[in-house]
């Protein structure tokens, strides 16, 4: 059996708290991280990041927020996220997740360079592993 590749952390913000107890249990059984971090309000997930920029910790490798979310949309957190700090930004993907793509959303993902694409929720264990190989493929690109 091939050894699971483990990345620090991810970070998961989804308003429905049934969705964020899913895709927790989907990230914990992937075994790919060695911490999970969620959300279910995308203010809460922005101060998260600001703290731990302030503190000069490394931000989740993996970022996985909801389009669609009552408080502050996926957009309206990209918007925001966005203005922070962009030298730790580079070193996160972020995936936004739906239950169903929307064309309007894939049309405003061309606006922001910082979401690397779309999923479907809820997450699956082959989806999670999928993407912590397409964060390695990416971080090796970009150091050589």
């Amino acid at each position: 059996m091939p050894k699971v590749k483990k990345l620090k952390s991810v970070l998961l913000i989804d308003d429905d708290e049934v969705t964020n107890y899913i895709n927790t249990l989907i990230l914990k059984k992937a075994g790919c991280f060695q911490e999970i971090h969620a959300y279910r309000d995308g203010r809460a997930a922005l101060n998260f990041l600001s703290e731990l920029i302030e503190k000069r910790k490394q931000l989740p490798e993996i970022l996985l927020l909801d389009v669609n979310m009552p408080k502050m949309s996926g957009w309206e957190f990209m918007e925001e996220y966005g203005q922070l700090d962009r030298n730790y930004l580079q070193h996160t993907m972020v995936i936004m997740l739906s239950m169903s793509l929307n064309p309007d959303d894939q049309l405003k993902l061309v606006q922001y360079d910082l979401v690397k694409g779309f999923k479907n929720k809820p997450l699956s264990e082959e989806t999670v592993h999928g993407l912590v190989e397409e964060y390695l493929l990416n971080k090796e690109s970009h150091q050589s």
